[in-house]
């Protein structure tokens, strides 16, 4: 893997765990959903960096 590879690696890790963190104390609804899609985002882009 790249040295840049790695970086966006470790960056939709980062925003992974960061939204993560919003929506376990998140209350209201819409902007639950809008960050879970946020959370599926960043999971799909890990997995496609992790699968080089």
């Amino acid at each position: 893997m790249s040295l840049i590879s790695k970086i966006h690696y470790k960056w939709h890790i980062m925003r992974k765990n960061y939204h993560q963190l919003l929506l376990d104390s998140c209350l209201d609804y819409n902007l639950k959903n809008k960050i879970t899609k946020k959370i599926t985002y960043h999971d799909e882009k890990i997995k496609q960096l992790n699968s080089f």
